[in-house]
């Protein structure tokens, strides 16, 4: 027995049926079960799925005005940092829902920012030097937060956005 060679030639029809069967059985077996499972998470009634689906849409709506209001930011940003705004122009600035005309900023349209929300600019710790002295290298760019704050609080479908800048542009470094 010990001079005989075990020739393996695969499966023979009989394990292939087993085989096939077992998979067809398996896969039955798995879909059942995610059939099962799925229906714990769709609702139960017409009711429900109304609001399932007003919720996504509030959802939805949240995001497009963190897009708004992200898009606003670029633009107050970007007139901002430019070192011909006088800083006290910008710590005068009052939280507003029309930025493009309180702020006086060409740049954004007056639907720019969602109506539930206000923006508001405020320096940081890191204030900024007068343009004189950064113009000796004596002195250093200023650190502002430019954020948005939802007028009936924060929700799910109010979220606050803020954003931080370096200001005069030309003075900050990367």
């Amino acid at each position: 027995m010990k001079n005989k060679k075990k020739y393996n030639k695969g499966m023979t029809l009989p394990e292939l049926v087993l085989a096939i069967f077992m998979l067809i059985a398996f896969t039955g077996v798995s879909l059942m079960i995610v059939q099962y499972t799925s229906r714990f998470f769709q609702p139960l009634n017409e009711e429900a799925k109304e609001e399932y689906i007003s919720s996504n849409k509030e959802l939805q709506d949240m995001l497009n005005d963190h897009i708004q209001i992200n898009n606003a930011f670029d633009s107050i940003i970007e007139i901002f940092s430019e070192q011909g705004i006088n800083k006290d122009f910008i710590l005068n600035l009052e939280c507003t829902s029309l930025p493009s005309l309180e702020w006086n900023i060409p740049s954004i349209d007056t639907k720019a920012i969602p109506k539930s929300y206000k923006i508001c600019i405020k320096p940081t710790s890191l204030t900024e030097s007068s343009l004189p002295k950064l113009l000796n290298g004596e002195g250093k760019p200023g650190i502002y937060i430019l954020y948005s704050k939802p007028e009936n609080g924060v929700s799910v479908n109010a979220t606050p956005t803020r954003r931080i800048f370096c200001r005069p542009k030309l003075f900050c470094k990367l």
